[in-house]
C-alpha cells in the first residue's frame, strides 16, 4: 500500500473513530499494546489504491482512494480475510467501517473525555464558528420540543442511539455558549448557522422531504465529515487528541440537532 498519498490528519481520523480496535464484527483485537507500544492495525484500502488489487475501481481518483471514506483498520488477520472479493465487497466493508465506527462514538461518550480537557469543547467552538461565515447571526435558534419526536419523524436509525448519548452533554456545551457570549463574541449563532448552512446543502440534493428520511443518516454523516474537514484545514492551531475533537464536534453536532439546525422539525399539530 502506497501510503504516502494518506495524510497524517486522516490517519489519526481513522485511529479516533476505530477505538483502539479492528472493524470486524465481533473482533477484540486492539491496535496498541500498553506494555509494548506495538501497533498491529492495518490501514485497509476499501477500493485498491492500484490496478490489479482487491475493488479496485477505474473510474475512481487517487484522492479518493487515499481519502478518509476509502480506509479502514483491521487487524493483519482480517486484512488477509478480507481478501475474498466475493464475500467482501465494497459495499460490506463500508457498511462494516460504519457500524463499527457508530459503535465507537456511543463509547466515547460514556467516557466522558470531555472531564480531562474541559477547555476543548472552547477550542473546536472557536474553530467552526469562523471558517464558513465571518458574519453572525444574533437569532436563537429554539431545542426541538421533544427530541424523540424529532427523531422519529425524520427516520433516524443510525445516529439515534448517538443523538440520545450525546444530549447528555448540552448543558456543558450551552455554559461554553454562555461564557463566549460575556466576551462579546458570537460564536453560538455563527456555529449553528455554519451548520445550518451545510444542512441547507444536504437537504438541496433531494427533492422531497421522504427522500430526506429516507436519507437521514446519511446527511447527519455528511455533515460529521464536513465538520473534521473543518478542523483539518486549522489542526496545527489546537493541542487535542483525535478521541476529544470526534467527541467534541459530536457534541456540537447533536446540539444543532436539538437546536433544529439540523434536518426538520416535526408540524405542530
Amino acid at each position: 500500500m502506497d501510503r504516502k498519498r494518506i495524510t497524517q490528519f486522516t490517519i489519526k481520523q481513522l485511529y479516533a473513530l476505530s477505538g483502539n480496535q479492528c472493524a470486524f464484527p465481533n473482533c477484540k483485537k486492539t491496535f496498541f499494546n500498553s506494555l509494548d507500544k506495538a501497533n498491529i492495525s492495518n490501514i485497509c484500502h476499501i477500493e485498491a489504491d492500484k490496478p490489479g488489487g482487491q475493488r479496485f475501481n477505474p473510474n475512481s481518483t487517487d484522492e479518493y482512494r487515499s481519502s478518509y471514506e476509502n480506509l479502514i483498520l483491521l487487524c493483519p488477520n482480517h486484512h488477509k480475510e478480507t481478501d475474498d472479493v466475493n464475500i467482501y465487497t465494497v459495499d460490506v466493508l463500508k457498511g462494516m467501517k460504519r457500524n463499527h465506527e457508530d459503535n465507537i462514538r456511543k463509547i466515547l461518550a460514556e467516557q466522558n473525555i470531555l472531564i480531562k480537557y474541559p477547555s476543548a469543547l472552547n477550542n473546536i467552538i472557536m474553530l467552526l464558528g469562523r471558517k464558513i461565515y465571518e458574519t453572525p447571526t444574533t437569532n436563537d435558534t429554539m431545542n426541538a420540543p421533544d427530541s424523540e419526536n424529532k427523531i422519529s419523524y425524520n427516520n433516524i436509525i443510525r445516529y439515534k442511539p448517538i443523538i440520545k448519548s450525546y444530549v447528555a452533554y448540552q448543558g456543558k456545551l450551552n455554559k461554553i455558549y454562555g461564557e463566549i457570549e460575556e466576551q462579546g463574541s458570537y460564536h453560538k449563532e455563527t456555529i449553528l448557522k455554519n451548520i445550518n448552512t451545510l444542512y441547507l446543502r444536504e437537504k438541496g440534493k433531494y427533492q422531497t422531504f421522504e427522500e430526506i428520511k429516507t436519507n437521514a443518516d446519511i446527511i447527519i454523516e455528511n455533515i460529521e465529515k464536513k465538520l473534521w474537514e473543518i478542523v483539518n484545514t486549522s489542526s496545527n492551531e489546537i493541542d487535542l487528541d483525535y478521541e476529544t475533537i470526534a467527541l467534541s464536534i459530536l457534541v456540537i453536532l447533536v446540539d444543532a440537532f436539538m437546536r433544529c439546525n439540523i434536518l426538520e422539525e416535526p408540524e405542530k399539530i
